[in-house]
């Protein structure tokens, strides 16, 4: 949980960085997708009670804090600039959501494609080696071998 910790702490200097600036939020992106993941983990392992109790409050807290500085410079920066940020994280969840959804699809539909070609092939399988049986008994038969 310290690990993702420092990431959002890195990540969110970036980010005020950028807006002490005077840059629009959208400016630190690639920074904005670190923040965002690191803090979904964050939530995450809070919600799952895994790790350090000690260390979940602390990540819990600074991320509070982190909002709450965020808000502070977004509002400051321009009216409406948080509730538009807000937006703008919700919206780039729900996209990071539907991707998850999509992806999950596309690796449901492999798998039934890769499980229907390995029973095509069984079953060519086994029907050639039913033909040859039946072939080398009928020769067998045929030359009188058997």
């Amino acid at each position: 949980m310290l690990a993702e910790l420092m990431i959002a702490n890195a990540a969110f200097k970036v980010i005020k960085t950028t807006i002490s600036n005077g840059k629009d939020i959208a400016s630190a992106g690639a920074a904005i997708s670190k923040y965002f993941g690191a803090e979904k983990a964050i939530k995450k392992q809070v919600k799952a009670g895994t790790g350090n109790i000690m260390e979940a409050f602390q990540a819990q807290e600074q991320l509070k804090k982190n909002e709450e500085t965020l808000k502070y410079m977004l509002n400051k920066q321009r009216l409406q600039g948080y509730v538009d940020f807000c937006k703008f994280r919700d919206d780039y969840n729900r996209g990071m959501k539907i991707k998850a959804t999509k992806q999950k699809n596309a690796n449901a539909r492999q798998s039934k494609a890769n499980e229907a070609t390995i029973a095509i092939a069984l079953t060519v399988g086994i029907f050639l080696l039913i033909a040859v049986t039946v072939g080398f008994f009928w020769v067998a038969k045929v030359k009188g071998l058997i």
